[in-house]
């Protein structure tokens, strides 16, 4: 459990910072927009999953959560264009802890 909340921070850091440095300018700035409320939507989601399983540890939910981290998995490597270069290895480590969550998920 404490190497979930450890990428539910992650993630919300992450989050704060794509949006605060997000620049309106950009050509695919309408994509990035939906792309980070569809990780507004996927942590929400996320968030919920793992209290669920904190909450009644069961195979139901437990399911349920690997499945709310591979969405989220999913999700942040369909928008890697939405991320500047000065942002690549926050993005890799995130990656890598949402994967390392998927596999630790229900211990």
């Amino acid at each position: 459990m404490k190497n979930l909340k450890k990428v539910l921070v992650l993630l919300l850091a992450f989050l704060l910072f794509n949006v605060s440095c997000s620049s309106d300018d950009s050509p695919n700035s309408d994509f990035c927009k939906n792309y980070i409320e569809n990780i507004e939507e996927g942590l929400q989601d996320y968030s919920k999953a793992i209290m669920a399983q904190y909450e009644n540890p069961s195979d139901a939910n437990c399911a349920a959560l690997k499945t709310e981290i591979q969405s989220m998995i999913t999700t942040i490597e369909n928008g890697k264009e939405c991320f500047s270069d000065s942002e690549t290895e926050s993005y890799n480590e995130l990656i890598a802890e949402l994967k390392e969550a998927l596999t630790t998920a229900c211990d």
